[in-house]
């Protein structure tokens, strides 16, 4: 069947040319050696035979230099030059026909690393009916290094499982019979289903670890590369590409105390599985810093019931209610920091604080803008908030200087009497191994040393935005791994964006202690938009997983009724546990009923949509 393609004139795109000529044609375009393969493209008598060129260098990836128009005069076949007006009838040289053709390799696709992101991206082959990857992880399951090292049988996802699971896709219906925020043993359960859903278990290499990689070079600017695996048989394996996911910040940050060893009782990580949290029920409890992590452990402290909590650090970051992060996640246009804030007055307020106070907040004097910028990400909780309330958790500000029996000295001559257990929880840093493994000079946007076939991505450790659109996962990883998986297809696309000039490059800094393949969330945020908009193919693709279709997944997981309802209970929940720990007050309402959270969605949604159509940002039919 012939490949004919039309374009309707008059469908809202202004004729390729611009409007010098007012009036419209159509050149017919034919492809040399396959005849059947033609398009009618929409012109005017003024379009260029370049602006023609380049249509179909973006429909077909095929650079703009490597094509030619020809056509017939008299008994001659003539090339046309860039700047002649098109011809009504053409024939192209330099492409085999107007769909894509996407680059084939000799050797499998290599995905490091099986956790959220590596198993995203393994999704997209199966999604793309493409069976050439492999996927290797050093542990003998999948789920990562944050799910499988660092949390514990206690630890839940912070933020909702509608923005945080694998069938985040067009292809895949949302997950179903999971909580709203599921421990680490339901995700991993959910991990290994999508596994077996989509075939992926005969493409994983697990209990293998990638040592090094050999480039091996081929003809012209075509190689492979090498990796020496540490498996049974210490074996080899040729792939195209790799693609490297190692997790999060990897390496606890650790600090040792003057004073342990006499100090007298259990301080431990409160991370893995190294706290034994039924020993601290009924105990007075110092959680020292200030991360998700930590924030994380006040909620499971006050579960295994301690009698108190401190929660000490040397400057307090912002912690974000549940529904909050629920809002903006499923937000169709980005949240303004000054609406955060404003939507979190009441419940700081509540506790003796202010959101607008805080060291990460800068804004005007009227608070109709502001910004957030903080290096640890959002804790997410209402457990937070609400034990602060009860009295269970103090906030304190300070630099531990020394332990001594049942007491923690801060700097500035403050002392904690009575604390029987501490947990450290003092962040992650980058891991240096890992630049030296990609053999990492710098970061091209995502991409090692400018070189499409070799990528990596780990999650931005810091928050640094005046909008935010998301504090989960999973938007951000269908993005990633749909870019890696478009250059590596249609690597002349790449080419481009280099010659583009319009990414950034981002270096190691020992100074810093700063490894290479570490992007805070400026950079990382500008180099997904630039990438992004640099490239209309890639463009087309992406948009398939704007906003409104995160508020489809965020929606369609749970809706507001169902989600509110379990924060709500929850809420609850710990104010009877409270009240049986002694403390008679009646319980505190829920801060964010349903209405309330309707509200802040229906009035957010029509102020940005008021000012998308202001400006003129909409595309025709838009509709939220």
């Amino acid at each position: 069947m012939a490949a004919h393609s039309y374009v309707q004139p008059g469908q809202g795109v202004p004729p390729i040319g611009g409007f010098r000529s007012q009036s419209a044609r159509t050149c017919i375009i034919t492809v040399q050696g396959a005849p059947d393969e033609v398009l009618e493209l929409p012109v005017t008598i003024s379009t260029r035979v370049l602006s023609v060129k380049e249509v179909i260098s973006q429909k077909t990836g095929v650079h703009v230099q490597d094509i030619q128009l020809v056509a017939k005069q008299g008994p001659y076949i003539k090339t046309l030059n860039d700047t002649e007006e098109v011809r009504s009838r053409v024939t192209v040289r330099g492409i085999e026909g107007f769909s894509r053709r996407k680059k084939r390799y000799q050797h499998p696709h290599a995905i490091i690393g099986a956790g959220h992101n590596g198993l995203r991206m393994a999704l997209l082959f199966a999604e793309n009916k493409d069976s050439d990857y492999v996927v290797f992880d050093r542990h003998n399951r999948v789920g990562g290094t944050s799910w499988l090292d660092h949390a514990n049988k206690w630890s839940k996802v912070q933020t909702e499982l509608g923005t945080y699971h694998l069938s985040y896709s067009d292809q895949c219906p949302c997950p179903t019979g999971m909580s709203p925020w599921p421990s680490r043993d339901e995700l991993l359960a959910h991990f290994d289903a999508v596994v077996e859903q989509w075939g992926i278990r005969p493409h994983l290499r697990l209990g293998t670890d990638v040592l090094r990689y050999e480039v091996l070079k081929q003809s012209g600017t075509e190689q492979s590369y090498k990796l020496h695996l540490k498996d049974a048989q210490d074996s080899e394996m040729t792939v195209a590409s790799m693609v490297l996911f190692p997790g999060n910040l990897t390496i606890p940050r650790r600090e040792e105390y003057q004073g342990e060893d006499i100090f007298g009782g259990p301080i431990s990580y409160g991370m893995f599985d190294e706290t034994n949290y039924d020993a601290l029920t009924g105990k007075t409890v110092a959680i020292a810093g200030f991360g998700a992590f930590a924030v994380e452990n006040v909620r499971t402290c006050c579960e295994h019931r301690a009698h108190k909590i401190y929660l000490v650090c040397r400057r307090r970051n912002l912690c974000m209610p549940r529904m909050i992060s629920w809002w903006i996640n499923g937000s169709v246009f980005p949240v303004q920091a000054c609406d955060v804030l404003r939507e979190m007055q009441d419940i700081y307020r509540w506790v003796g604080d202010d959101p607008w106070n805080h060291y990460a907040v800068t804004s005007n004097e009227a608070r109709t803008n502001a910004t957030i910028f903080q290096k640890a990400r959002f804790g997410i909780g209402d457990i937070y908030f609400l034990s602060r309330f009860y009295g269970k958790t103090e906030v304190v500000e300070g630099t531990v200087k020394k332990l001594s029996p049942s007491t923690m000295h801060l700097e500035d001559g403050r002392k904690l009497d009575g604390v029987q257990a501490i947990l450290k929880l003092f962040g992650f840093v980058g891991e240096w191994s890992v630049d030296k493994f990609l053999q990492l000079k710098h970061l091209f946007g995502f991409w090692v040393n400018d070189d499409y076939r070799i990528a990596t991505m780990s999650e931005f450790p810091t928050v640094n935005a005046q909008r935010f659109g998301g504090t989960s996962l999973s938007p951000g990883a269908v993005n990633w791994c749909n870019m890696f998986y478009h250059f590596w297809k249609y690597p002349k696309e790449f080419e481009q964006l280099t010659a583009s000039n319009m990414v950034g490059r981002h270096e190691p800094n020992r100074e810093k202690d700063e490894p290479g393949y570490v992007l805070d969330a400026k950079n990382g945020s500008q180099a997904l938009i630039v990438v992004g908009a640099a490239v209309p193919a890639l463009a087309e693709v992406l948009s398939k997983y704007d906003d409104r279709f995160k508020r489809s997944k965020q929606w369609g997981t749970h809706s507001l009724k169902q989600i509110q309802a379990v924060a709500e209970e929850d809420w609850f929940r710990y104010c009877q546990m409270f009240k049986e720990a002694g403390d008679d007050r009646p319980f505190p309402p829920y801060p964010f009923s349903k209405e309330r959270v309707e509200q802040m969605v229906k009035r957010q949604d029509q102020e940005e949509l008021d000012k998308a159509r202001k400006k003129g940002l909409l595309p025709p039919g838009f509709k939220l």
